[in-house]
C-alpha cells in the first residue's frame, strides 16, 4: 500500500460524492502498518453509490482502487446469536459502507 494514503487523503478523495460518517484504515497487528485496504462510511447509501460509481478502477498515488461495498462481518450463533434478534439486521450498520483496496 502507499504509505502516503492516509485517512485524510481518502476524506478528501471520497468527500465530493457526499458527507462521509467515517473513514477506517486497519493496521496489521504484528507490524502496525495499514492492510492496504480503508473503509469509507458516508450517512446516505445513495451517497456511497455515487462513490463507488465515480471512485471504482480510480487511480491514487498511482494505484487503480478497486471500491465496492464492504461485507458485513459474519456473526458467530447463527439462528440462535446476537444477528437473529428482532430488529437486529447487519445490513443496518452497513448500509453506505465502501470499502477500497490498494493493490
Amino acid at each position: 500500500m502507499e504509505e502516503n494514503v492516509t485517512e485524510g487523503v481518502l476524506h478528501a478523495a471520497f468527500i465530493p460524492f457526499g458527507d462521509i460518517k467515517d473513514v477506517s484504515m486497519p493496521l496489521d497487528q504484528s507490524t502496525q502498518k495499514h492492510r492496504g485496504f480503508a473503509f469509507v462510511t458516508y450517512l446516505d447509501k445513495e451517497d456511497a453509490a455515487a462513490a463507488m460509481d465515480n471512485m471504482h478502477n480510480a487511480e491514487l498515488y498511482g494505484r487503480v482502487l478497486t471500491v465496492n461495498y464492504a461485507q458485513p462481518i459474519k456473526i458467530k450463533g447463527g439462528e440462535q446469536g446476537w444477528a437473529s434478534q428482532p430488529g437486529m439486521q447487519s445490513f443496518d450498520f452497513f448500509c453506505g459502507s465502501l470499502s477500497y483496496l490498494l493493490l
